[in-house]
């Protein structure tokens, strides 16, 4: 028997800048590392986050492993000014406030590097504030959940600490400088003259010198909407719009409203997001203005000759256009974020960078003159908009709106009808009353490779009517953030005019399997998680997964414990603890395995489904052909995704639960029903009809066990009725289903506290 660890190779990515997002909805392979020579158990390393579209994508321990790939390495970090940033693999990005204060902020995005800029922040980046800062890709990567910082200052000046306390205080300052007339001219807290990360995060990597030879000056100037140069530090992006490689700078520096920099001859763009600030730091609005110019070659200049120099004017009294919205329903606005996408010739990215608000303060754009006539530009809008507080159920508008491509339209009021809008119909359950989650909808247009959110905290149990809708081609991923875990749905696509349910964290909570998206792009890469390739076998469970599919983010884990062993007759092939999968090679004749996985759980803010014990049982023998589609990925027998060239699905039963109770997780006693559906792990093609199913109950922690009658609904679907005595009031009660299919492949699944029998009243 041979173990091999999974190792890295190239994944082909998608046409376009959208290639980023190629594994979005795929299954990554996770704690795998059976490898020969180390003990059986040992992990395979990690992925360069930087690179997820590149990679295998294994990630540590108990790591959700049959997560998307970009999810099972999403990181989150705590930003120095105390904003908590959620970065997910393929770029996107969930901000959350901090405490007692709106994320209001900017992003720019190089190559492989994501930042987020909050607001007040800006008229210090490149001074006093190191803009490696927020560099949330590189931070991630040194693996920081918290910006640990190094200060230079003056003596006697007292400096808070890194997180929510420095964003208060920066806020402060940002208010006293605004009511003089001038942000970012001075030292921080009266003597702070440097702020830089301790942690190495190659900041630097993000502004990439010209390769082309760069003998020409241009100068920039920023003038405020008095006019006027813009007083302080203005940080603005500018590129070469022929070809980006050859000058890209996303972070230039004006200072008192004046930029210097030596270019390469060619067509240009450049584009600034300055706030205006109150007395308390918080924005009273946002503008945002471009310029597309030409820098001709008429011979070298020195860099110094003001006469021979290019001038470049970026004024925000053109940024005339509000950005507002009309709803059917009254909604006010939360959350407000643009995207600006400006490509060279080549298609590749020049300027890509956003303006988040949550203050509801005004935001102002400078429309297009006529469209780009160099490469391409898009522009686009999105919006979260809630219900007034005294609406009698919370609804809420998801809304994701493109311009015309190459142009910044004149009007920027966008008008939606219910036509266009799908409703659905949520209930967030919670075991736990009052749980604090924070909810966040990415959404996304074809020719976007990430996504920027902002989270919205609320307590659950809780239900919402929430309206989605976009241009055409938009879908959405929902993120859910309940306690510290943070979950997930797959990509979907809004139904304009239809009406939909969702149900997040339904119990039981249960290891699984996720599965593509309906409708799944067909270059999408899927990474198969019970799969036989040739006499290479994979089997890796997602650790958490809801009565929907939604399914937890591998880090942080809540995984205190657990077993994974792979057993064929009276054969143990490999057992370890730790781990939540493997890959192993196994003799090519047909025989039966059973595969056996313990989880527990420790974790405050969940009461429910903390322990399972599953079972599958199958046959399987070598794989010459293949079941799967053209756009999955499997492990060979050498330990690496290579394409699904004879790679078959294994015929694994999964149950899928639809379990009678309330949003709180609970159900009363007397007569109580579970209908729970038995199906098999994606590409299994024309699987055997399931025909047997058991389900029983315990209400005493697994000592005794009731068994429930059970009625056979059709297409693999079963409804078990049983009675709760009264005496099991208050208590929690256990689960264990087994379904098991034609050909004798089976499921057994064991779920401790499953639910809990609601309290007596009387």
């Amino acid at each position: 028997m041979r173990y091999r660890p999974i190792r890295q190779t190239t994944v082909r990515r998608r046409a376009g800048i959208r290639g980023a997002r190629a594994l979005a909805t795929g299954c990554a392979l996770a704690a795998i590392g059976l490898a020969a020579g180390p003990a059986p158990g040992a992990l395979a390393a990690p992925a360069p986050m930087e690179r997820p579209a590149t990679s295998a994508a294994a990630v540590h321990g108990t790591a959700a492993p049959g997560t998307a790939a970009p999810d099972a390495t999403a990181h989150a970090v705590t930003l120095v000014t105390g904003e908590r940033v959620t970065l997910h693999a393929d770029g996107s990005v969930v901000v959350a406030p901090r405490p007692g204060a709106e994320a209001d902020y900017v992003t720019r995005r190089l190559d492989n590097d994501v930042f987020v800029i909050p607001m007040t922040a800006l008229p210090y980046l490149g001074r006093t504030l190191d803009p490696a800062l927020f560099n949330v890709s590189a931070l991630a990567e040194a693996g920081v959940t918290t910006t640990p910082v190094r200060i230079e200052a003056t003596g006697g000046v007292t400096v808070p600490p890194s997180g929510p306390a420095f964003g208060a205080a920066l806020a402060k300052q940002v208010g006293a400088e605004a009511a003089e007339g001038s942000v970012g001219g001075g030292p921080l807290f009266g003597g702070v003259t440097s702020v830089t990360p301790v942690v190495a995060t190659s900041g630097e990597r993000a502004a990439p010198r010209p390769v082309a030879r760069a003998d020409h000056t241009v100068k920039v100037t920023v003038l405020g909407t008095d006019g006027k140069p813009l007083p302080g530090t203005t940080s603005l992006a500018l590129a070469n719009v022929d070809d980006a490689a050859r000058y890209q700078e996303p972070s230039l520096q004006a200072v008192d409203g004046e930029a210097r920099t030596e270019v390469p001859a060619g067509h240009y763009t450049a584009m600034v997001s300055a706030g205006t600030f109150d007395s308390a730091g918080e924005p009273t609005g946002v503008r945002m203005a471009t310029a597309e110019f030409t820098v001709p070659d008429g011979g070298t200049d020195s860099g110094t000759d003001a006469a021979t120099a290019t001038d470049v004017v970026l004024d925000l009294r053109k940024a005339t256009e509000r950005i507002t919205f009309s709803t059917p329903r009254p909604a006010e606005e939360h959350q407000l974020i643009l995207h600006y996408l400006r490509q060279d010739t080549r298609g590749a990215v020049a300027v890509n960078g956003g303006v988040g608000v949550s203050s509801g303060a005004p935001v102002y754009v400078q429309p297009s003159g006529r469209p780009v006539t160099t490469g391409d530009l898009r522009f686009n809008v999105y919006t979260h908009r809630k219900a007034p507080a005294d609406a009698a159920t919370p609804y809420s508008y998801d809304l994701k709106l493109a311009n015309p491509a190459g142009t910044i339209a004149k009007n920027q009021h966008y008008t939606v009808t219910g036509r266009q809008l799908t409703t659905v119909r949520t209930d967030y359950h919670s075991d736990t009353p009052g749980r604090a989650q924070e909810v966040a909808r990415l959404m996304y247009l074809p020719y976007e490779s990430s996504g920027e959110a902002l989270s919205e905290p609320f307590k659950a149990p809780a239900r919402r009517i929430e309206y989605v809708g976009g241009s055409a081609g938009a879908s959405y991923q929902d993120w859910l953030k309940a306690g510290e875990r943070r979950f997930v749905s797959q990509e979907q696509t809004p139904r304009p005019g239809r009406t939909t349910s969702a149900d997040w964290l339904r119990g039981p909570l249960v290891p699984g399997f996720t599965e593509p998206a309906g409708g799944a792009a067909a270059d999408e890469t899927w990474y198969c998680a019970a799969c036989r390739k040739g006499d290479a076998l994979t089997f890796s469970l997602t650790t958490v997964l809801d009565s929907a599919g939604h399914h937890v983010l591998a880090l942080p884990s809540d995984i205190t414990s657990s077993h994974f062993a792979v057993v064929s007759g009276d054969t143990t092939l490999y057992e370890g603890d730790g781990v939540s999968g493997g890959a192993l090679t196994v003799p090519p004749d047909k025989a039966p395995y059973t595969v056996v996985y313990d989880q527990t759980r420790t974790n405050d803010d969940f009461r429910q489904s903390l322990t399972t014990h599953t079972e599958w049982t199958f046959a399987s023998g070598h794989s010459g052909g293949r079941t799967v589609p053209d756009n999955w990925t499997c492990v060979s027998e050498a330990g690496e995704y290579d394409g699904p060239a004879q790679c078959s699905a294994l015929p694994v039963v999964v149950p899928r639960y639809q379990l009678d109770t309330a949003p709180d997780g609970t159900s009363p006693a007397g007569d109580a029903h579970l209908v729970v559906g038995f199906g098999h792990v994606p590409g299994v093609v024309a699987p055997p009809a399931v025909t047997e199913a058991a389900v029983e109950v315990s209400f005493d922690g697994g000592e005794r066990w009731t068994e429930a009658s059970v009625t056979a609904l059709g297409e693999g679907r079963f409804r078990a009725d049983w009675t709760t005595p009264d005496a099991a009031a208050g208590r929690d009660a256990s689960l264990r289903v087994t379904g098991t299919d034609a050909d004798g492949n089976a499921v057994t699944q064991t779920v401790k506290a499953a639910f809990t029998v609601a309290a007596d009243r009387g």
